[in-house]
């Protein structure tokens, strides 16, 4: 009986942390979503890719003040859904979905059809999972004070 109220505590802790209340996990979600599709149809109407994709972070290290502003953005974007009960999976969908729909107008030549539907998931996950958990970790510190 022991080891099922353990079970029962773990699962219920790793649901509070991933999850985060349902209601404000399946509002962010869905605001990610819309949140990738306005960012890659504004991309698209004014052919923005190229001045962003100068703006990321080179091999050579280099990082512009456009990123960092972006970053604190996606980071605070994160925040805000941790700070209102959301978990770390829709602080990172919320993060993510601006990279998600920028990438979505990758159009660099040539490309193969799956690098073409990768490139978005490998963008959204890159940018979403490093800004969403600091996004997290900053808005359950601000949930807490």
């Amino acid at each position: 009986m022991r080891t099922d109220r353990a079970i029962d505590r773990l699962t219920a802790a790793l649901r509070t942390t991933f999850v985060g209340r349902p209601r404000v996990a399946a509002v962010a979600t869905v605001a990610a979503a819309a949140l990738a599709g306005v960012v890659a149809r504004q991309v698209a109407s004014s052919g923005a890719y190229l001045r962003i994709e100068h703006a990321l972070p080179t091999y050579a290290g280099e990082v512009t003040g456009v990123f960092l502003l972006a970053g604190t953005a996606l980071v605070a974007i994160g925040a805000v859904a941790a700070a209102l009960g959301g978990g770390v999976v829709p602080s990172v969908l919320l993060a993510g979905a601006p990279a998600f729909g920028w990438a979505v107008n990758h159009t660099a030549a040539p490309i193969t059809p799956q690098y073409a539907a990768t490139f978005p998931l490998e963008m959204g996950l890159l940018y979403g999972v490093v800004f969403g958990v600091v996004g997290y970790v900053v808005g359950r510190g601000l949930r807490r004070a």
